[in-house]
């Protein structure tokens, strides 16, 4: 359509200079001795502005000229920026198409500017891990270091170290890490994991409060970690009474009831000898959420005063009529307090409901105190098919 208005213009001016140039009666001399030229004005005119064109023409291709290896220099490097980018392209497609060798292939030999260079090295290390290549990986990992990807590569660092078991190591790239981005969030929860591998329960607990202050973790997941963490650093200072003692006191108390947490904290105070002390934590435990394994240690503790146990463990009895650990709880109570009659009627009851290993031992135990030799070795029996099925 342009090409076709700029015709219909050239026409119309072509015809107007026709027009002019026929009714115009003007006309120009050129003397130079001893020559003489007379034209028209309007043919005047159009040669010189034919020249004027003629000598841009020429201006301009002179300068084309001499601007032509510039030019094909610069033809040269899109043609290789275009190889490039097909290249990175093509890198990123094998990579995200789980083709690990090529990419690894291409985006490890892939040169260009400093950021995409540290990008595609970080990637191909990625790729190298898959294929196990730890040579390849290392070195590529060095070179995205290099060309300005230093956190991307301690962060794969510190993950490929955590997948092979390496807690140390992880830690290592996890604090190089920390010195680029110290509030990372995938550098948390990497450092939350090597924590938990190294045993280093007070730093989860920090990392944890760090996370969920940020709403970095599930409410799950966190609260499972966070249970983890409290049962692991009870266990560890077990051996240190006032350790023990504050550490209880900062867990909040829906933590304390957990029966996980529970658990741990009741062997603590056992260990130490607070059996009184495991009882109050057991007893809180049970009263909100009934729990097999807690009333199965209930039975172990031997607090100042059995009498009040077995009150208490009746009283669970009356809402768990036909659990069978509690009734096993409640006859060791009994033979703990040499109340054989009411041991042997529990540990009767449990094996009617749910027979047990534990159960037949107990009743053996019983029969054999008791003088009853035959019947000691039918339940010994017994208990031996049971561990022998499980």
């Amino acid at each position: 359509m342009r090409w076709l208005i700029s015709l219909i213009i050239v026409a119309v001016l072509a015809i107007a200079l026709a027009m002019a140039g026929r009714y115009d009666p003007g006309y120009v001399v050129l003397v130079y001795p001893p020559w003489r030229v007379e034209i028209s004005f309007i043919s005047f005119v159009l040669m010189l502005v034919g020249l004027v064109v003629g000598g841009v023409v020429l201006l301009r291709l002179a300068m084309l000229t001499l601007n032509l290896p510039g030019i094909v220099r610069e033809q040269r490097a899109r043609r290789a920026a275009r190889k490039r980018e097909e290249n990175f392209v093509g890198g990123l497609k094998a990579y995200t198409e789980y083709r690990y060798q090529d990419a690894e292939q291409s985006l490890g030999q892939w040169q260009g500017d400093d950021t995409r260079v540290g990008v595609a090295r970080v990637l191909a290390a990625r790729a190298a891990q898959e294929m196990r290549a730890v040579p390849q990986r290392e070195r590529h990992l060095q070179e995205a270091a290099e060309h300005g990807a230093e956190l991307a590569a301690q962060l794969f660092e510190a993950e490929a170290r955590l997948d092979a078991k390496d807690a140390t190591a992880a830690l290592a790239a996890i604090k190089r890490a920390k010195e680029i981005a110290p509030q990372h969030t995938a550098l948390l929860r990497l450092e939350l994991k090597a924590r938990q591998m190294t045993g280093q329960w007070d730093d989860v607990d920090k990392l944890l409060e760090a996370l969920m202050r940020g709403n970095a973790l599930e409410p799950g997941v966190a609260a499972q970690m966070r249970r983890m963490a409290y049962a692991e650093n009870l266990k560890r200072r077990a051996e240190d009474d006032r350790g023990l003692l504050e550490y209880w006191k900062k867990i909040p108390a829906d933590s304390k009831v957990d029966p996980w947490v529970a658990r741990a904290a009741a062997r603590a105070f056992m260990q130490r000898g607070s059996h009184d002390t495991a009882l109050d934590v057991l007893e809180a435990a049970l009263n909100r959420e009934w729990h097999e394994d807690l009333a199965a240690l209930y039975g172990e503790v031997r607090g100042s005063s059995p009498a009040r146990q077995i009150e208490q463990a009746e009283k669970w009895l009356h809402a768990h009529p036909r659990d069978a650990q509690l009734l096993l709880t409640l006859a060791q109570l009994c033979s703990v307090q040499e109340l054989w009659g009411k041991a042997q009627s529990y540990l009767e009851a449990s094996l009617a409901i749910a027979p047990s290993a534990e159960g037949h031992i107990r009743m053996a135990e019983l029969k054999t105190q008791s003088g009853q030799p035959g019947e000691a070795c039918r339940h010994y029996q017994k208990a031996l098919v049971l561990c022998r099925a499980q």
